[in-house]
């Protein structure tokens, strides 16, 4: 990355800085990704200069500087797209850093559109249309009895354990700001990863995700996540006293399972297994096992690609075993999950790579918004119940929505 010296600093705070930036990219058409990391108060943006993202099969060791965000689908080869950051820029800078070669009129004339756009208009974001589940009924009825589904192909021995999901489609508020809520977001859940993604074709995506898929640093650290179990838990309340039920406790298990049967595939037997330990994310509470890797005492620098494509989607939101659970959600949801349960986050940006599911999330539809939860199913699993959990994942985006 370069800074450049004849593109002088905007002369405003930093979070009219952000929005000036995104102001620039939106009016010139361009795909772009707000984020900030877990107990850090640092945005960052990055902008690509390529308005038509062509899909790519990602390879971690291999990219440059950028964002990689892929649906949840792996069904089609090829699938994710990756912003490269042909401009960085993070509220602890004065200037951004543009990609090296890049012609120096570009600069100007994003510079000269992100200077009006800082006293004069907010961003104009990108649109796609989303349908909701196709069904005629009830969105409670619809959903209840696809977990009954679920715990019947898991009876019949299909699975062990499978997560449908379901949408919900709000109206938001006549002042509805994206960059206000994401600042919101970025305050009541200081330790999930808060992201704001608009690219051309994809649409516009607001999410809150505790959940790691898996980061890399400095080419030397690895480091993937096992979370599971879901319990509603004030502010005020003790982690140490949670309690946990012998289904999520068993949920739990399986993903980490899973997760070590990545590692056996691969004759990977160096890691270490920090966990099961209850993690908070606002008012939400899950079991979490931490897996770290020393990348170079195994010898293995192409472990974060390996994994990353061993373990999307993970059995946290698809099932287990992978492809048998993947397939009867593609046959019975009845919608397309399109980016909620896939993957997003930073690649190579400052020595690090840090990739998260993409939970908790939110597609913008201009006046309306589709929200995205799911449960994890196995065969002791009560519909009734499932759908209750769904409804508290939803609100958790729901209430920071309806804050305006």
């Amino acid at each position: 990355m370069q800074q450049s010296s004849q593109v002088k600093p905007l002369q405003v705070a930093p979070q009219q800085q952000l929005s000036a930036w995104l102001s620039a990219a939106t009016q010139q058409g361009l795909p772009l990704a707000v984020w900030r990391q877990p107990q850090d108060d640092t945005q960052h943006v990055v902008v690509s200069f390529e308005p038509n993202l062509t899909p790519v099969q990602p390879d971690l060791e291999e990219m440059g500087a950028g964002f990689l965000v892929h649906p949840f689908t792996t069904q089609e080869a090829g699938s994710g797209y990756f912003l490269p950051a042909d401009l960085y820029w993070n509220t602890q800078q004065e200037s951004p850093e543009w990609k090296p070669g890049t012609d120096s009129s570009v600069m100007e004339a994003l510079a000269q559109l992100a200077k009006q756009a800082a006293t004069q208009s907010a961003p104009v974001y990108h649109w796609a249309e989303n349908p909701t589940a196709p069904t005629d009924q009830s969105e409670e009825v619809h959903f209840t009895d696809l977990v009954r589904k679920s715990v019947a192909a898991i009876e019949q021995e299909h699975f062990q354990k499978v997560v449908p999901s379901r949408t919900k489609r709000v109206t938001l508020p006549e002042d509805f700001q994206l960059l206000e809520t994401f600042q919101r977001l970025c305050d009541t859940y200081p330790n999930a990863f808060v992201s704001l993604i608009s690219v051309p074709g994809l649409g516009t995506w607001l999410g809150a995700t505790p959940e790691v898929l898996l980061t890399v640093k400095d080419q030397r650290h690895f480091r993937t996540v096992a979370l599971a179990g879901t319990q509603r838990w004030g502010h005020d309340q003790d982690i140490a006293d949670a309690a946990w039920r012998q289904k999520e406790i068993e949920e739990q298990a399986m993903v980490s399972r899973y997760i070590i049967n990545c590692f056996k595939k691969i004759r990977l037997r160096e890691f270490e297994e920090i966990g099961p330990r209850t993690s908070r994310a606002g008012e939400m509470i899950h079991l979490k096992t931490d897996f770290k890797v020393d990348l170079d005492a195994t010898n293995f620098p192409q472990l974060g690609t390996v994994m990353l494509r061993l373990l999307h989607p993970t059995s946290a939101v698809c099932g287990m075993p992978k492809e048998p659970a993947e397939n009867f959600l593609i046959e019975h949801e009845g919608y397309a999950r399109e980016l909620y349960a896939g993957y997003l986050g930073p690649v190579n940006l400052q020595s690090f790579t840090s990739l998260y599911v993409n939970l908790r999330c939110m597609q913008w539809l201009g006046s309306e918004a589709l929200l995205y939860a799911g449960a994890g199913v196995t065969a002791d699993s009560k519909p009734e119940r499932e759908w209750d959990e769904t409804e508290l994942k939803c609100n958790t985006m729901l209430s920071v929505i309806s804050r305006q």
